[in-house]
């Protein structure tokens, strides 16, 4: 079943790049500020905040934490809002995507 060919590709991709360490969550965090970022939207932390899958704030924020240190993401300054907080992803997430999306093109 194909289906399950993607999947395992998927699986594969994710531990070849590390991202097989990353829990479920952290993966959609991440998959929805690369989502963000390739639609030239400025996601803030406070619109992830607003979707209780996330988790409350504190595990949001250590969520987050864990992906920058991780360096698949990137906390930015807002320069019209000093309060507000920017994320973005970084090389080497797009790397990491781009790779797993070539691993799925030839399933």
């Amino acid at each position: 079943m194909k289906y399950t060919r993607l999947r395992q590709a998927i699986a594969e991709a994710e531990k070849q790049h590390g991202l097989h360490e990353l829990d479920h969550v952290m993966r959609e965090l991440l998959h929805d500020i690369a989502e963000a970022c390739m639609n030239n939207e400025r996601l803030r932390v406070t619109h992830l905040a607003r979707d209780s899958a996330h988790g409350t704030f504190p595990t949001l924020n250590a969520r987050l934490k864990k992906l920058v240190e991780g360096g698949w993401i990137e906390r930015k300054g807002d320069a019209n809002d000093r309060r507000s907080v920017i994320l973005e992803v970084t090389p080497k997430t797009i790397e990491a995507f781009t790779m797993i999306s070539s691993a799925l093109d030839t399933q």
